[in-house]
């Protein structure tokens, strides 16, 4: 009899553990009413400070207020954010590990990144920012003068940008044959480094957003000489667009968080939800407007931004081909 009731608990405790490894199967250990019961992991692949950091920061925050729980932001700089991927996606697909990327399309078309939109799925987009190609103050006074500088002068002119292999990189070397010169382009491996570079003469130009360097700009340091851009912005009405200048590259960094694409669909939803109650508030408006990232609309769902990458991913292979 004791023999019978050791093997029927025990052939209990083996069915509850069957269950909760089936349970667990593809990553779904959690409820979306219990979630966030635990800290949440969000691997960025840049530095503190930065502009993918700085964002990644001030959503969670605000995500965090909306549906509780605290969100870790562990920076991983390497590979214009391919590291942080490689090692978020060694985690368990749970929910509570999350990707703030801003290069995924690039490094996947690039093949650095090997995670495919099978692998790993978007949350949502929430900005599509605008790059600047800017100078020391007292350099070249305008883009037609850079251009003509650099094609006088083969390989005299330094370029600089943030990683290898990231849209920054793919933006310069378009914009270095699109416009016929002949630059240097020179891997950055930070925007702080960048920027002392800049000042200290070591590079005589950089592609970046206004956010960063907003305070060089208002101090007259730093002079932005074209937007990526279709039209003039009402902020810089005298610095003239790519499109103006004949030159179809209007690309920029877009921000966004990812996760396992096995992570719980429920949990997906919800933080796509959070996000964009995240975009809607005061706060959130203040820091975009601030940092100049309201330029353009930046929002897009999970669905509609995974389409895009889609399409991007094959538009970054056609364009790598091209310019390698």
């Amino acid at each position: 009899m004791f023999k019978k009731k050791s093997f029927v608990a025990g052939l209990f405790v083996l069915l509850l553990l069957v269950m909760t490894a089936c349970s667990n199967a593809g990553g779904g250990e959690a409820s979306v009413e219990d979630y966030p019961e635990r800290d949440v992991e969000v691997y960025v692949g840049h530095g503190p400070g930065g502009g993918t950091d700085t964002f990644v920061r001030t959503l969670t925050n605000l995500i965090s207020e909306d549906i509780g729980g605290n969100f870790n932001v562990i920076n991983q700089e390497g590979g214009s954010g391919v590291i942080a991927m490689q090692n978020a996606m060694k985690e368990k697909a749970d929910g509570y590990t999350l990707v703030g990327d801003s290069a995924y399309a690039v490094t996947t078309a690039a093949g650095t990144n090997k995670f495919g939109l099978d692998k790993v799925k978007p949350i949502a987009r929430i900005q599509s920012d605008i790059y600047a190609l800017q100078v020391k103050k007292g350099s070249f006074e305008s883009i037609d003068e850079l251009v003509e500088y650099a094609k006088q002068n083969p390989g005299k002119v330094n370029i600089g940008a943030v990683g290898t292999m990231g849209i920054d990189e793919i933006t310069a070397r378009r914009f270095i044959k699109e416009s016929g010169s002949e630059m240097n382009y020179i891997p950055l491996e930070g925007a702080g480094n960048m920027h002392s570079d800049l000042l200290g003469g070591h590079i005589d130009v950089i592609l970046e957003e206004v956010g960063p360097t907003v305070s060089y700009i208002e101090e007259g340091e730093f002079v932005p000489l074209l937007f990526f851009a279709e039209e003039r912005l009402e902020a810089f009405p005298d610095v003239p667009t790519s499109v103006e200048k004949g030159w179809d590259i209007t690309d920029g960094v877009e921000r966004y968080l990812m996760i396992h694409a096995d992570a719980p669909q429920e949990i997906v939803d919800l933080l796509e939800e959070s996000a964009k109650k995240a975009m809607e508030t005061e706060e959130y408006k203040e820091y975009a407007k601030n940092s100049y990232l309201d330029l353009r609309d930046g929002w897009m769902g999970s669905e509609d931004f995974t389409k895009k990458l889609e399409q991007d991913i094959e538009k970054y292979k056609e364009i790598i081909a091209e310019i390698e």
